[in-house]
């Protein structure tokens, strides 16, 4: 009976130990992680500050990150910089336009969804840091107003968030927006939800992952691993947000992988190298060119994130090996459920 007894533990262990070990976990004691992020509403400052302050903010902001001055004033705002006088009308004429007035009220009212965002975007980037030591970390993140021209934008130092495109794709505001330029597909995207998600993938895809060139398939598990990399750094998030789906388009691509991997095998698309196919698959759009209108855009991100994160449930692989992993090895281990 104590034989018994024995064996039955001894079994009983050896089936956790299995589990533990097939079963990564990416837990992270976020306390012990001494990383600091400055997060900065710049669009408020500037907005309220007199022109001696603001010459003040605007000099500070160059000497600290030049390319994140440049893109938040010359290319989102596409105000002049050759001249003081030039760029001070530019700033005024900005925030005198009347639509952008009521876009900086209704942005004044979304401090806790700013506060919420803060906080969980460096939780995300401790778990990346914790991770993965040896990456660049962001200094400062910024929020911008940047009349829509980007979601986020990084530099080697800083990240900027463009928090109009985040009121939600039935703010009125939103809605306003010219369709001849915003497509539906486009408004409908503009969700607060997705902030975190796209604070992390641009740093990675920046600072972490960099573009492959040999053939679609290799572009598409990059994506995979990103988007991995992105869902352990923020595992409240649910998976339909770290990927930028709706619920809706998340369960249509969930159901259609098996489908969608045959379609990559039987046209032989594995392999391509033409950029078509890398636009058709992987950039954004009103539905994925060569699927059902229905389908979502981007079902080749989408494929390479269920590559990966299978990939990674069933071995015994740490984020950083992940990220040194060949495409083809990952890719050679893949069953189409």
């Amino acid at each position: 009976m104590k034989h018994f007894r024995l064996l039955f533990v001894l079994f009983s262990l050896g089936i956790f130990l299995l589990s533990a070990c097939s079963s990564n976990s990416y837990e992270v004691d976020l306390d012990e992680v001494p990383l600091k992020v400055n997060f900065i509403n710049l669009d408020s400052l500037s907005l309220h500050a007199n022109w001696t302050k603001r010459d003040q903010l605007f000099m500070d902001l160059k000497k600290k990150d030049e390319e994140l001055f440049n893109f938040a004033f010359s290319y989102a705002l596409e105000i002049p910089l050759a001249s003081d006088t030039g760029f001070r009308n530019g700033i005024d004429r900005f925030y005198a336009n009347p639509y952008i007035a009521s876009l900086e009220k209704a942005l004044q009212t979304k401090t806790s969804w700013r506060q919420a965002s803060s906080t969980e975007i460096l939780n995300g980037f401790k778990r990346l840091s914790f991770f993965l030591p040896s990456w660049k970390q962001p200094k400062q993140v910024y929020f911008i107003n940047s009349r829509f021209a980007a979601s986020a934008f990084c530099t080697d130092k800083s990240l900027a968030i463009g928090q109009e495109r985040y009121l939600g794709a039935k703010d009125r505001l939103i809605q306003q927006l010219p369709s001849s330029q915003f497509y539906g597909w486009i408004k409908e995207a503009m969700e607060p939800t997705f902030v975190s998600s796209d604070a992390l993938l641009v740093w990675i895809s920046t600072h972490g992952l960099e573009e492959t060139t040999e053939n679609y398939a290799s572009e598409m598990i990059r994506w995979g691993k990103m988007l991995f990399l992105t869902h352990i750094c923020l595992p409240d998030q649910p998976e339909s947000n770290i990927v930028r789906y709706s619920k809706k388009d998340y369960e249509w691509a969930n159901a259609s992988t098996k489908s969608f991997w045959q379609y990559l095998v039987d046209e032989e698309m594995l392999f391509k190298t033409d950029e078509e196919t890398r636009m058709n698959l992987l950039h954004e759009g009103p539905f994925t060119i060569g699927l059902p209108q229905e389908s979502p855009d981007r079902m080749g991100r989408f494929m390479g994130y269920t590559i990966v994160k299978q990939y990674m449930e069933n071995n015994d692989v740490s984020p950083k090996e992940l990220m040194k992993t060949p495409y083809n090895k990952i890719l050679q281990k893949y069953q189409a459920n």
